[in-house]
């Protein structure tokens, strides 16, 4: 068997290439549950640092193999190194999935969201306090957790719409780095996180990585 960091990530979450959408998120929820810190599996033979890893690898498995497009380019790359035939590749012939990013189309698939959409914009536009942040150019873990409050969002009610693991929404918000996937993923993370409490994405996205000095 294949180390888990040189496993393709269709191996990582153990599903067919040709997998459908329900089918990743059901083999995510497993593998995030198997090396979850009380879990009998993860306490028996990982360390902290090896279970943090796994996670991070599942997380980036997860997030790439959801997302049409990011699919798309992950099965492109694998056929041109000779690792994927492309019949072998998940073809939607009906209709695509919606993938944890793309809010602005669950917006337009599902008239709740879309009310509740229309009322964080409102509570946007009116509330004085959530201007005055987002007319600054840095923007703070505890920023985002003001905006996130003043907004009447839980952290809870983040991480049960986006599938991101309520630890890594805390490190965001208290710029926990020891806990931060690769930035790719965590800019990832944060358009998640940013998308849901209906803010603007770039704005929000480049204050807060400058805070970190990674903009």
């Amino acid at each position: 068997m294949k180390p888990f960091t040189e496993q393709n990530y269709y191996e990582v979450l153990e599903v067919s290439p040709d997998e459908l959408p329900l089918g990743i998120r059901l083999a995510y929820k497993k593998s995030f549950e198997l090396y979850q810190e009380n879990s009998i599996a993860s306490y028996s033979f990982f360390s902290e640092d090896e279970r943090q890893e796994i996670l991070s690898r599942i997380e980036q498995a997860y997030l790439t193999l959801i997302n049409p497009e990011t699919r798309k380019e992950y099965d492109q790359s694998l056929i041109a190194s000779g690792l994927l035939e492309e019949e072998r590749t998940f073809r939607d012939r009906t209709k695509k999935p919606i993938a944890i990013y793309n809010f602005q189309k669950t917006l337009l698939d599902s008239p709740a969201p879309a009310r509740r959409f229309g009322e964080l914009k409102l509570r946007i536009e009116q509330n004085p306090v959530i201007r005055d942040l987002l007319a600054r150019d840095i923007l703070g873990g505890s920023d985002l957790q003001k905006l996130r409050t003043v907004l009447d969002v839980t952290l809870e009610a983040i991480a049960e719409k986006t599938n991101i693991r309520i630890d890594i929404l805390r490190a965001i918000e208290t710029e926990n780095l020891d806990l931060f996937p690769p930035l790719v993923y965590l800019k990832g993370f944060l358009r998640s996180y940013i998308r849901y409490l209906g803010l603007d994405e770039r704005v929000v996205l480049d204050a807060y990585l400058k805070k970190l000095g990674l903009h």
